[in-house]
């Protein structure tokens, strides 16, 4: 997870640097000019001129500062809860730690419990699943890194669930990777039947793994496995044994699995790559190639290592990060460029909810 600390005072400042030493990811602490806190840091004037500059920069955002602050900060950014970061708000003394946006998907209340945990404060979650102590389907789909359809469907189902109605959970048997899902599944004591007793099976509400398009005359929604997108870069000549060894390592560092990947994406310089395209085929991966134009258009909104060399000779410094952000349409980072044996892999999570509000939400 990459984060960002702000705090406002030298007391936030000192419990910035005790949460970034305490939890995991990456983190950068921001510091308000002489509140320091004498760690490293960045630092800044106004609050509000700050989170305009990074909102979209992280996964999540922790502001040390009073609530009213950081509400105002974030409002004119706040887009949907399936691309906005996750924010926690605490107290410069460290008595509670808030979950205050994207508390399921952007992982604001798992985050919250770690944050709390590392400094010995009170995790403050609202989140109605959550205080019920009741498994929801876009916390699951966070942690299992699936794709969430129709978003505008959590609302009435996690209320269901909420309020104690039945929810049933479906597991497509005939889905890539299903074995496997139904053992995760099982592991975060969730009960499930097959895909094939839908219809069988009276309930108030239900939440579908598979990659079919499904209706039910209930509410409901459709997790989707297939949600990762790879980015691949590599040599004039390199072979399919050293891509496909790539690829799986990256996936391996990711904490992902091969049924997760929907397709893969490089630049078009690379279209003509023998053991590119022939772990495509193999691997029945659809694959797409960009222009160097369009990838570098994302580099420069991207904070992403580049390298001169390689954008001097194809027009683009960074191209499997680059290409695997446009072939997530614009989702979020899951693993940065990587190198390998005369190979670079990046991953990319793509953004949860349906393929037309998620092209909207890209185009932003």
């Amino acid at each position: 997870m990459k984060y960002a600390v702000i705090s406002v005072s030298s007391e936030g400042a000192r419990l910035g640097a005790r949460v970034l030493a305490g939890i995991s990811g990456e983190g950068t602490l921001y510091e308000r000019k002489g509140s320091e806190s004498g760690e490293k840091a960045q630092y800044f004037n106004r609050t509000l001129a700050l989170t305009a500059d990074i909102f979209t920069k992280y996964d999540g955002l922790l502001f040390i500062m009073a609530s009213g602050i950081a509400v105002r900060a974030i409002a004119p950014h706040v887009v949907s809860k399936a691309s906005d970061p996750a924010v926690l708000v605490m107290d410069e003394c460290g008595k509670h730690c808030i979950s205050l946006l994207s508390g399921h998907l952007g992982g604001a209340n798992a985050w919250c419990r770690e944050v709390a945990a590392a400094v010995g404060a009170d995790p403050v979650i609202t989140t109605a699943t959550d205080v019920h102590e009741r498994r929801a389907p876009d916390d699951v789909a966070r942690e299992l890194m699936m794709r969430v359809e129709p978003l505008g469907a959590l609302k009435p189902v996690n209320s269901f669930i909420a309020e104690g109605k039945k929810v049933t959970w479906f597991l497509d048997e005939e889905t890539d990777g299903a074995s496997s899902i139904g053992e995760r599944l099982s592991k975060k004591g969730i009960s499930f039947l097959p895909l094939t007793a839908l219809d069988e099976e009276a309930f108030d509400g239900c939440v579908i793994i598979s990659d079919k398009k499904i209706h039910v005359n209930k509410p409901f929604v459709c997790l989707r496995p297939k949600n990762l997108f790879v980015g691949i870069g590599c040599k004039r000549g390199t072979p399919e044994t050293l891509i496909s060894d790539a690829f799986h390592k990256a996936l391996a560092l990711a904490g992902a699995c091969e049924y997760q990947v929907a397709s893969l994406a490089s630049v078009d310089a690379k279209a003509d790559e023998k053991g590119l395209l022939d772990f495509a085929s193999h691997n029945r991966l659809p694959i797409h190639f960009y222009k160097a134009e369009e990838l570098k258009r994302v580099t420069e909104k991207v904070d992403m290592p580049i390298s001169k060399f390689v954008e001097n000779t194809i027009g683009v410094g960074n191209v499997c990060q680059s290409a695997a952000l446009m072939e997530s349409m614009k989702g979020k980072t899951l693993l940065p460029k990587t190198k390998f044996v005369s190979t670079t892999v990046s991953i990319a999570l793509g953004l949860s909810g349906s393929s037309v509000s998620d092209r909207a939400i890209g185009k932003k």
